[in-house]
């Protein structure tokens, strides 16, 4: 028999007792976070049973904000170095963890580029990445950059390193007092092409053109601070200075060209020349032979030149030797010839060629103050040798012997007095005098060698006092030719030196002074002989007169006549144009050819503007006046005509 025992009563069972958070525990995968860090916590209750109550949301807190913050989710970021109690609350229950952070420390920085050769005007952008003592990047730092050379490339804050010039160059970036540098070598910038640009590319003979190189790169920019090395095709047409200045010397086709880091750029140029149509007016005399000359040997024998006086009056030089007179006036129609007064200058007529004190002729004046210099035309006829004419040293003896030498007057042009020989001596023939040999023909009749018939002096814009003389190297048929020799000190008959075809270096020494022949001067690149030389500014060129030296032709007849060149530098001169066709004694062409200027026959052309104002007539214009001597058909009678011109460029 079971007996059963009932505890309790009606039957009702026991209520569960009221679960309560008594405790909150705070985790972290780390106790030791390093600064910058984000760590995740988590935060547990437990209830009086220590069991885990779930769904719980905690309240976070940080002890230390400017050391670690915590956000609502527990996520803790480390900020600075240093430690911080964490507290997450859940209903009430605190629960605390206390975390060390680790400091981060700049131990590295290191500097990047995309390009480690940058060319001179690229921009490069550069990097700089900072690292702590764990090696991890350190993020949101800022660099301060500079550059070991502005010069070659400058940076600037965030690190845009701008090229300037080729060169190597350290770009250096520094954070937190840790620095680094990245070098660099900056490189000219490739040079794709070069391209030429000039004022005109049909320029005139004698011209100025400043020519300019410009380089590209590959994308077509502008390539600054370059250098170019510029090239003439043809220099004996054009030539070009290192700074691009393009200098035409004739007419012709020439390539310039520009090389600037071993690309070239090419410009072709065709080279005309200036064309000028002239007019002549109405012949004058300015000298008559039969009612002007002092005595019967004072004819117009050489160029006119006039000099104008200190009380600005007017002297012409156009004598003859032996006695040089001059004719004076206070304007251009009241010249007449000074009788009334000795001649200017009387040959020496000494009889040896070492003496350079022959037969003389007053050919050039040029006045400087009260100082009027006087190149001398100086001619030595042996009258000795049996192959001369003995016993005759006058022009009537074929002979020649010519040098040209100084004389000077401080009496406004009256009496010209030369220093002691052979110190007036300014271009004494390269050799001493040899008779010809018995046998050897003259050529024209003549025996000639020397220096000779030196045009007017002109002062060019560098200093400069230019004249030109006439060069006859050796008796016979040999070749002749235009030289050019200039000074500073028109005194100074030693100071003159002649172009030797590379510069102005050549002193005409005498061969019995220094006992041995002197070198020749070297023949300009024309057919002219020394004339008259003016600059006129019509045509903005240097313009030489003289008579024609051989055949010419007009409309495709053979020519003669007075003929003009053209120079910009005086040594390299245009191919001559005709000026005016006339007779000339050994240039014959048809006597039934009507001549501009006279039937009879004509030498000794200059070109005198009325209208210029400088003391020595150095510049004509448009409308300056022929002078010429005219050859009459009797004996010595010679008249000195001149004639008004008008210039007309047709180019």
């Amino acid at each position: 028999m079971a007996v059963l025992v009932a505890c309790g009563g009606g039957g009702g069972g026991g209520s569960e007792p009221v679960r309560t958070t008594t405790s909150v525990t705070v985790t972290s995968p780390t106790r030791t976070p390093k600064q910058g860090d984000a760590v995740q916590l988590t935060a547990v209750a437990r209830d009086q049973f220590g069991d885990v109550m779930p769904g719980t949301s905690a309240t976070w807190s940080s002890s230390a904000p400017s050391v670690a913050t915590v956000s609502a989710t527990g996520l803790l970021q480390a900020v600075a170095g240093g430690t911080v109690v964490v507290t997450a609350t859940i209903n009430g229950v605190p629960g605390t963890l206390s975390l060390t952070i680790t400091p981060r420390v700049t131990t590295t920085v290191t500097v990047t580029g995309p390009n480690l050769t940058p060319q001179v005007g690229e921009s490069v952008q550069l990097v700089a990445v900072a690292r702590d003592q764990f090696g991890d990047v350190i993020p949101d730092t800022t660099a301060t950059w500079s550059s070991s050379d502005p010069g070659i490339a400058t940076i600037s804050g965030t690190g845009l390193l701008q090229t300037l010039t080729p060169g190597a160059v350290l770009a250096t970036a520094t954070i937190n007092g840790v620095s680094s540098s990245l070098s660099l070598a900056v490189s000219p910038r490739a040079t794709a092409s070069v391209a030429i640009t000039s004022p005109t590319s049909t320029p005139k003979e004698g011209d100025s053109l400043q020519l300019a190189a410009v380089a590209r790169d590959q994308f077509g920019n502008i390539i600054p601070g370059t250098t170019v090395i510029w090239s003439s095709s043809d220099t004996s047409i054009a030539t070009i200075s290192t700074t691009g200045l393009l200098q035409t010397l004739t007419t012709g086709t020439v390539t310039a060209k520009a090389t600037i880091n071993g690309v070239s750029g090419t410009q072709s140029l065709t080279i005309t020349a200036i064309k000028v149509s002239v007019t002549i007016g109405a012949k004058e005399v300015v000298f008559d032979y039969t009612t002007d000359r002092c005595e019967d040997l004072d004819l117009p024998d050489q160029p006119a030149r006039f000099v104008r006086a200190e009380d600005g009056s007017l002297v012409l030089i156009d004598g003859d030797a032996p006695r040089n007179y001059v004719s004076r006036g206070a304007d251009f129609n009241s010249l007449k010839r000074d009788c009334r007064q000795p001649p200017a200058l009387v040959s020496a007529n000494r009889p040896t060629a070492d003496s350079y004190e022959n037969l003389e002729w007053l050919w050039v004046v040029y006045r400087e103050g009260n100082r009027w210099h006087a190149l001398i035309h100086n001619e030595f006829h042996d009258a000795v040798s049996s192959t001369c004419l003995v016993s005759d040293p006058s022009l009537a003896n074929p002979c020649w012997y010519n040098s040209i030498t100084y004389a000077v007057s401080t009496d406004d042009g009256r009496t010209f007095s030369k220093p002691s020989p052979p110190a007036h001596v300014v271009a004494p023939a390269p050799k001493v005098w040899f008779p010809p040999l018995p046998g050897v023909p003259p050529t024209f009749g003549l025996f000639v060698e020397g220096y000779f018939t030196p045009s007017n002096i002109v002062h060019a814009a560098d200093g400069y006092y230019y004249a030109f003389l006439t060069a006859i190297p050796t008796q016979g048929p040999t070749a002749y030719g235009l030289c050019v020799f200039r000074t500073t000190t028109l005194g100074d008959p030693a100071s003159w030196r002649a172009w030797d075809g590379s510069g102005f270096n050549l002193q005409m020494t005498s061969p019995y002074v220094t006992g041995s022949s002197a070198p020749l001067c070297t023949f300009l690149q024309t057919v002219m002989g020394a004339g008259h030389i003016v600059y006129n500014t019509y045509l903005d060129r240097y313009m030489q007169v003289a008579i024609s030296e051989g055949w010419s032709e007009i409309d495709g007849r053979p020519a003669c006549g007075f003929f003009y060149s053209l120079s910009a530098d005086l040594i390299h001169w245009s191919e001559p144009q005709l000026l005016a066709e006339a007779l000339i004694r050994w240039c014959n062409t048809d006597p039934q050819q009507p001549r501009v200027l006279d039937s009879l026959f004509v030498m000794y052309p200059s070109i005198i503007d009325h209208a210029d104002t400088t003391i020595n007539f150095e510049r004509a214009g448009r409308t300056p006046y022929l002078y010429y001597t005219r050859f009459n058909e009797s004996g010595l009678d010679r008249d000195l005509i001149r004639a008004p011109l008008t210039f007309t460029r047709i180019d």
